[in-house]
Parts: C-alpha cells; structure tokens; sequence
C-alpha cells in the first residue's frame, strides 16, 4: 500500500514538474523570439522606455516578499490537514487587494519622479515614459493579484492547472503586443497597455477558476479559523530575508539606471531578462519538490536526504551545467538571437558573468528551499545581509564607469556569497534539518 502511494505520488510530481518545464520552455522561447522583434520594431530609444519600465518589477518582488513562497507552504499544510484551506484563501486574498492597491497608487503618484529625474534620457522622451509608467502599474498590480492564484495551486500541487493557464495568457500579451506595435503604432506604451489588458482577462479567468476549485470544500473547513497574526509572523520574518534579497539581486538595476544611459540600460535589460529565464529551469523543479519538503517536515519533523539530494542532482543537469556551457558562447548566441552590433559588442561580456552567477544561485536555490520547508526564515535574512554588506563593499572599490558589465560582476560576488554562507549552514547542521518551533503557520 506504501509502495502503491508512493508511486501515485511520485507520478503527480512527474506531471507537475512536465508541465513546468513545457511552460518554461514555451514562455522562455516566446521571449527569444519576441526581444528582438520589439527591439527591431521600436527602435533603441522607445525598447529603452520599454527596458526602464519592466525595471519596476522589482517593486512588485519587493512587495511580494515574503507572501509569495508562504502561500503555497501553508495551502500545503492546510490539505494535508483537510481543515482551514477557505479561511487562510480569504486571508491571503485581502491580503493581496491591499499589497496590489498599494503598488499602483505608489506607481502613479511618482510616475512623474521617475521619469523626469531618475532615468538617464532624453527631454523629448520623458513624457512617453511617464505615460508608459503610469500603464504599466495597472499590470503590477494585477500581476500581483495573480500571484495569490499561482501560490494556491502550488500549494494544491496542481501545477498543471496555473501552467497551462500562463501559456495561454503569456502567448496572447506578445502576439497581441507584436500584431499591434507593428501595425498600428511603434511606441512603449502600445506595449504596456496590451499587457495590462491581458493581465486583467487573466487574473478574472483564474479567480473564477479558483472559485469553483474551492466550492466543493466542506463548511466544516471554517471552523479552524485563520490565524492572521501567525501569518504575519512568519511573513514578515520571511519578508525581511527576502527585502534583503530582493536589494541584493536587484542592485545591478537599481545601479546601472543611474549610471548608465537608458539605451545601454535597455541592453543590459535584454541580457538579464536571458539570464533570469535560464535560471528558471531548475523552477519546475523547486515548485514539485518543495510540497513534498513541506510534507517530510510535517510527517517526520525533517527534511529527506534522499529527497534533497534528488533535487541538487536534477538541479546540476537541468540549470548548473547548460549555464556554465552557455558561458562559453555568449558573443555567437547573441549575434545569431538578436542580429543587433550593438547588443552583441555590449552584452557578451555581462551575459557570460550572468551566466556563471546564475549557476552558482542555483545550487543555492536548493538548499534555500529546505530552508523556507522548514520555518527559518531567519536563516535568510542572516545570508542575504552578509551578500548586501559584501555587494555594498565592493561598490566603494571597483569601477562604476565600467558599463554594464558592473551588473553581472555584482551578480556574481552576491551568489557566490550567498551559496558559502547556505553550506557552511548545512555543514555545521548536520544535513538534518527540523522546523523551527512555532513555524507550522496551517
């Protein structure tokens, strides 16, 4: 009987994890295809408002937090349990209302700031960005609002349902963005307001979805109530790990929007949005496994060695090792993918850093997943900060009119530290890892 769970549940983590990689592997090829006919569509000056504005992603990652990754962990918990699961959906999506409403207000109230002040461009241009701006808020916040959707079928581990749902809607925004950058206007915000009205149809289509997921639960669910208090506990404990975390691997943006004029900043854009997508490779990965990490702890009070060790080995083949090949050919994959001079001459060398930064955080991601399973959150808060104080060191001593070659090396000093301080963490604990008192959330 044992052996007969096991393998239906080895088979569900099959399937999910399939269906991540499908969905990784067609967004990640839209976005090869697409980058270079926005580039050629609009144009250096109007991809570089385009590049400034995904840059505000990082404010939807800094408001997420800590929110994202504790969701499914606690949806988790409350099905292994079969009590609570409506009550903390309840929870968790007022939660997400005002975290969303935040964002766009803050967005629209410094649109203005942003684009007249901060960003390196030119006069004629900066209207065009604060339009683009004040458009691209309405899609964080409903972005954001997403989340909770994806966070809750993670935590269900039905994958298979929010895959299939961020193929379908990732593929209408660029074919509707294209169709209409390239026949009714070549501007940023044509781009940003497709986005935005995708992002709408998708989050209403998903909420309904959820809806009727939940509907069949029983009323009886109610009467464990959720805790809001613990909640935030354990998110903000978490959220300040990841607010460091989020200064750490958004500084190289952060640095080069002042440094750097908005052109080369949209180069650097392209090379980074190429690095980050080939480190989701091990997310399908992470995104099966960590339920199951969530549940030994649960079950046993630790981690499976055998289980982790699975998800490092899958991890090595599937992101460390195509990262490391890919950084020996950065100059020819960019001139076959782009066709653009410029971009070849100025990303190779960012790229092939990013390259090996993003094999390093790999293997980091691993051992960071244990550690968000077990409830320790304080663990990274500690090793986010010891990257930060490295990262903020290093600033006062290296060339910042280096260019953008400044964000890869950036990267890789913060990945590298983040990795030593997790093994030495693992080392000294003995590879046995139980949860922190008092952090079972559900």
């Amino acid at each position: 009987m044992q052996q007969h769970v096991a393998r239906l549940v080895g088979s569900k983590t099959a399937r999910n994890a399939a269906s991540s990689f499908f969905t990784m592997a067609w967004l990640g090829a839209l976005s090869i295809v697409a980058l270079p006919l926005y580039i050629d569509l609009l144009g250096a000056a109007e991809w570089g408002v385009v590049a400034a504005c995904a840059s505000m992603q990082v404010l939807v990652a800094l408001i997420d937090m800590g929110v994202s990754q504790i969701v499914p962990r606690w949806v988790a918990m409350a099905k292994a349990k079969g009590a609570g699961l409506k009550a903390y959906v309840r929870l968790f999506r007022r939660i997400y209302l005002g975290l969303s409403g935040f964002v766009f207000v803050f967005l629209q109230v410094s649109a203005e700031y942003l684009a007249y002040e901060w960003f390196q461009l030119a006069d004629a241009g900066r209207a065009g960005l604060e339009l683009c701006i004040r458009l691209i808020s309405l899609q964080l916040l409903l972005q954001l609002y997403n989340n909770l959707h994806l966070g809750i079928w993670n935590g269900l581990q039905e994958q298979v349902a929010a895959n299939v749902r961020s193929c379908v809607f990732g593929t209408l925004k660029h074919v509707t963005a294209l169709l209409l950058i390239a026949f009714v206007a070549q501007k940023a915000w044509l781009y940003a307001l497709v986005f935005a009205v995708v992002a709408l149809l998708e989050v209403l289509f998903n909420a309904l979805s959820i809806k009727r997921l939940l509907k069949p639960l029983v009323l009886a669910q109610m009467r464990e109530a959720a805790t809001a208090d613990s909640f935030w506990r354990e998110v903000l404990t978490l959220s300040g790990g990841i607010l460091l975390g989020l200064l750490v691997s958004q500084m190289d943006r952060l640095v080069l929007s002042r440094v750097v004029p908005v052109e080369d900043f949209g180069v650097y854009v392209v090379v980074i949005t190429a690095a980050l997508a080939l480190l989701q490779l091990q997310t399908p990965l992470t995104r099966a496994f960590f339920p199951q990490f969530v549940e030994d702890i649960s079950r046993l009070g630790f981690v499976s060695k055998e289980r982790l060790m699975r998800l490092l080995l899958s991890t090595a083949l599937i992101a460390t090792l195509p990262m490391l090949l890919l950084s020996a050919v950065t100059e020819p994959v960019l001139q076959f993918w782009l066709a653009q001079p410029r971009f070849v001459e100025l990303g190779a060398e960012p790229l092939r850093i990013l390259c090996w930064a993003v094999a390093v955080n790999s293997i980091y991601g691993c051992l960071y997943q244990v550690i968000v399973a077990a409830g320790r959150s304080y663990l990274v808060i500690r090793f986010n900060l010891a990257a930060l104080m490295v990262a903020v060191i290093m600033l006062f001593f290296i060339d910042l009119d280096m260019g953008i070659r400044l964000g890869g090396v950036l990267w890789l000093v913060t990945a590298s530290t983040q990795l030593l301080c997790a093994m030495f963490w693992w080392v000294f604990a003995g590879g046995r890892v139980t949860p922190k008192e008092g952090s079972q959330g559900a």
